[in-house]
């Protein structure tokens, strides 16, 4: 195709080609142009990050492959006209024509159209494991970016979609066990009970803890039993389950497959939830009954715990498993390590507990607490997070992939650097009264161990890439990013944590005490700083996806991250203040700390719970509202574009182009009519009306 008829320039967007012109796809891959940004950028500048040498070549390919002029011999039809002669006829982009049975659909039709009007697609679907997203009728994307951004092979998926729509083959069955779990987004009972645990056994119980500490002017005027179960509830509670249901909604959609057993899912939750509960409680309760059946029921509920878990790790590797990939990616490798790590503080800490009702004690070995909770801080959580960063980091800000060897060396090297700090914390401890070689042997391998950490943390930081200059302009879409400053802040929080673990390191390593006031304050920025802080951040982003709208406020989500950064702040200056200075004043903010960062949760879950409930409340408007035969200056756009898609080409034509956003036709159109849109955007309401109802019986024919 000589320039001057060029149909596809490199300044239009890679996701709009492919849409139009499914064929193009292979020209892209062929050129090595992948969909890591999406394709909402151009052609000319996803090439560029790409590395594409030439990109003229490229858009020369793209055309070779447009379709001819709808007018040639090959694409029309011969019929007669009703005066009985030969006229040629052009067949529409979608062959469903009036009087065939003959229904096809293709690429640039949505999912959430496809599984509305035929339900029976739901099998195929499912089969690539794709029938979750986006809520019961899927998201509104076309469905062939839909299955190039999840990896599936779109020409095979609408191949099988047209083959069940014609009839040419039966539906795939959906087992008995996905139509109990598709819809539900397992994910969602696991993180709405994080927020009840922390906002219940979790947080707030500890803030009321804290509080009393800062009456009493003691960090010990608290009794350790009750110390140690709020740390369980937290770390199994709300940092456990919040991992758990997240792992079960990302790790399906970074394969495209379905999840290995939704119905095992389901069972990892209620053992987990039910030996949370059993651990607290009785653990509570023991010092103030010493029973054996106590003793039992808090053993009962270390074993389901190991159960949830055990099972947990097996639908999880089961599903990566089942993508066949010939290697592991470095992320992967820090998932992974993770999930393992979750299992071995697990049997540690059940070994412990056994140990300790055995020998008749109410509190944990304090030789173990420091190396216990090392492995749950960052053996188990810290590595998850350094593997969903490093997945999804880069393709969100457009940044570089990370360096897969280096990230290879820094995941090895963590994981050895907590290996090294469980072991050599205690051996140290035990042998400073028995042998003093032995005792500086592990002295020097514990000092090794904080200076490895603390390096490979900041390598990973630095190969995340986030302090190079985009390869990928994102300027002027309309992206999501207000969970960015909550990323920003959290390896902030993460830096300063390390810095202080590697001084405390030095000064123990030298036969130097360091308070526990200063490791308390360590500690609570790793985990309040950096963990809930990401937590905070990814679930106002990956939630309202799951929902297809919007997050129910990003004023509140202002507010939290202004309360759990104060209320951080003021938990790490003022406890060490308090503990080495005596200040009363010190004391009572750090007695109220507790009660900001509280508050920063309970407006999460506000928030994220309201999200959850308005995308499910979205589904049942649209099953509920009646048929839309004509449109009349009242008709809601939003249910108007619903029933009848093709109404949005003839909006956008008359400038809402708003609405070319899926999340926005979701959100913003829900309470706007036909005649308070030409208001917000001044257009012609007669004509508008017209040009709508025509495009209605065009759709009938």
């Amino acid at each position: 195709m000589s320039p001057d008829k060029a149909v596809i320039t490199k300044d239009m967007i890679v996701n709009e080609v492919i849409n139009k012109y499914p064929e193009s796809d292979k020209v892209f891959t062929r050129f090595g142009v992948d969909m890591c940004c999406g394709g909402v950028q151009s052609i000319e500048k996803t090439a560029i990050s790409c590395n594409v040498k030439n990109i003229d070549e490229l858009v020369a390919a793209l055309n070779e492959v447009v379709p001819e002029p709808e007018s040639t011999t090959e694409q029309s039809s011969t019929v007669e006209d009703t005066a009985g002669n030969e006229v040629t006829e052009t067949p529409p982009p979608v062959a469903e024509t009036a009087g065939t049975e003959k229904l096809e659909i293709t690429g640039t039709v949505t999912v959430k159209d496809i599984i509305t009007n035929y339900p029976q697609t739901k099998g195929v679907f499912s089969k690539y494991g794709l029938l979750e997203c986006g809520g019961e009728y899927g998201p509104e994307e076309a469905v062939y970016f839909f299955a190039r951004v999840h990896n599936v092979d779109a020409d095979c998926l609408i191949k099988e979609l047209n083959d069940v729509i014609q009839g040419k083959v039966s539906a795939p069955e959906i087992s008995p066990e996905d139509l109990d779990t598709a819809y539900e987004n397992i994910y969602e009972k696991f993180i709405k009970t994080a927020i009840v645990i922390a906002l219940t056994t979790g947080c707030v119980y500890g803030a009321f803890m804290l509080f009393y500490m800062g009456m009493k002017h003691s960090l010990y005027a608290v009794s350790k039993v009750l110390i140690e179960t709020h740390g369980h509830t937290q770390i199994f509670g709300w940092c456990g389950l919040f991992i758990m249901g997240v792992s079960y909604f990302v790790i399906p959609r970074f394969y495209a497959i379905k999840l290995y057993s939704g119905r095992l899912a389901n069972l990892s939750f209620y053992f987990m939830v039910i030996g949370i509960l059993l651990v607290f409680l009785f653990r509570t309760l023991l010092p103030l009954l010493n029973s054996p059946f106590f003793k039992l029921l808090i053993i009962a509920g270390s074993l389901l715990e190991i159960l949830a878990i055990l099972i947990f790790l097996f639908v999880a590797l089961k599903t990566i498993l089942a993508a066949e990939k010939q290697e592991l990616e470095t992320y992967e490798g820090f998932l992974i390590s993770g999930y393992l790590w979750f299992l071995v503080q697990t049997l540690v800490l059940t070994g412990a507990t056994v140990y300790m009702l055995k020998v008749g004690e109410t509190v944990l070995p304090h030789i173990l607490i420091y190396p216990l909770r090392h492995i749950q801080v960052m053996g188990f959580i810290t590595l998850v997070i350094f593997g969903v960063l490093s997945r999804t980091i880069p393709a969100f800000l457009g940044l570089k992939t990370p360096n897969a060897k280096l990230n290879l060396i820094i995941m090895l090297g963590l994981n050895f650097s907590i290996i090294l700090r469980a072991t050599s914390q205690p051996l140290m401890a035990h042998f400073v009264d028995v042998s003093l070689p032995a005792y500086y042997i592990f002295s020097s391998l514990f000092f090794i161990s904080g200076c490895l950490e603390f390096v490979f943390v900041l390598l990973f930081i630095y190969n995340l890439n986030i302090f190079t200059k985009p390869e990928v302009d994102f300027s002027g879409m309309e992206i999501e990013k207000s969970y960015e400053k909550f990323v920003w802040a959290g390896i902030v929080w993460l830096v300063f944590a390390e810095a202080a673990m590697l001084v405390f390191t030095f000064s123990e390593a030298a036969g130097a005490s360091v308070s526990h006031a200063l490791i308390g304050a360590y500690r609570h920025a790793v985990t309040v700083g950096f963990i809930s802080m990401l937590i905070f951040g990814y679930a106002s982003r990956i939630i309202p996806i799951s929902q297809g709208i919007k997050l129910h406020s990003y004023t509140m989500l202002t507010k939290i991250f202004i309360l759990i950064n104060v209320g951080c702040a003021i938990r790490v200056i003022f406890q060490p203040v308090a503990v080495h200075t005596g200040s009363g004043s010190a004391f009572m903010l750090m007695g109220i700390s507790g009660f900001i960062e509280c508050t920063a949760i309970l407006l999460f879950g506000i928030n994220i719970w309201k999200t959850i409930n308005e995308g499910k409340q979205g589904t049942k408007d649209d099953e509920a509202h009646e048929e839309i035969a004509a449109v009349t200056a009242s008709t809601n756009v939003y249910h108007l574009i619903k029933q009848h898609p093709q109404t949005i080409d003839v909006l956008v034509s008359k400038g809402f182009t708003q609405l070319k956003n899926p999340i926005l036709r979701n959100t913003l159109t829900r309470a706007i009519n036909i005649s308070q849109a030409t208001k917000i955007n001044p257009t012609d309401l007669d004509q508008l009306l017209v040009d709508l109802n025509e495009s209605l019986k065009a759709g009938k024919k």
